[in-house]
């Protein structure tokens, strides 16, 4: 009686893995394809922002990235049959994989360190493939809004929530005719600073410009400033006392 109780449980275990796998059904492809599109059109939303900023990664990367995790997840979803189908797992290897692509975003200079906003949206759009690919499709939607209003509306935000203290005045003498303020202010909103008030004099034949800017600390201020103290034209920077916030 043992072999047929040992064929019993078999046949029992194999029942039970057929209704497993026979319950993850694979949609049709017109719903795979759906789902694709709604992965790549949320990648897009979030990489066109990072294009008209200028940032090293933005509509094309970012469209192939939550495409791609997408096309990952479905295929590890619903392309492989059998015990080693396992979602999860081609989900968590998406993750690990994103980390390079957004090593790859973040420029170092000297002490400072960019692209970790863009690196960190290539992260989401990933995470929109994924879930995407799910059928997670309100909560892949919401997620990319969520999104949008962070990288959209919290940079401009920043100066505005911060302490009093970090509101700086400085005054910068320079001959004109050689782009000075244009490499000055790149280099403060590059450090995440917003100017808030500038005020120019001529003086014979040197500028005397006097400039209020929010969001960054002393040591930030310094490496602007000394980056932009070593040109020939500048004669001269001048910290000012403090505005009234």
């Amino acid at each position: 009686m043992a072999p047929d109780l040992f064929t019993a449980i078999d046949g029992t275990v194999a029942a039970g893995s057929r209704g497993r796998l026979g319950s993850m059904d694979a949609p049709s492809s017109l719903e795979l394809i759906a789902r694709l599109a709604l992965a790549l059109a949320l990648g897009a939303v979030l990489g066109l922002e990072r294009e008209t900023r200028h940032k090293t990664a933005g509509l094309r990367t970012h469209s192939l990235v939550a495409l791609g995790a997408a096309l990952f997840t479905i295929a590890g979803a619903y392309a492989v049959i059998g015990v080693q189908n396992d979602p999860s797992r081609v989900a968590a290897q998406v993750v690990t994989g994103i980390g390079f692509i957004g090593a790859g975003a973040m420029i170092r200079s000297g002490f400072t360190v960019t692209g970790i906003t863009t690196a960190a949206t290539l992260w989401m759009a990933a995470a929109f493939g994924v879930a995407a690919a799910m059928g997670l499709y309100l909560v892949s939607i919401v997620a990319g809004v969520l999104a949008l209003i962070v990288v959209v509306t919290f940079g401009p935000l920043k100066p505005y929530v911060l302490f009093r203290r970090s509101r700086r005045r400085f005054e910068i003498r320079y001959r004109p005719g050689h782009g000075t303020l244009d490499a000055l202010f790149v280099g403060l909103e590059s450090g995440g600073g917003r100017i808030m008030a500038v005020a120019t004099a001529e003086r014979g034949q040197e500028r005397q410009t006097t400039i209020d800017v929010r969001g960054l600390d002393d040591v930030e201020l310094a490496k602007v400033l000394a980056s932009i103290d070593d040109r020939d034209e500048v004669i001269g920077i001048d910290h000012a006392p403090d505005p009234v916030a």
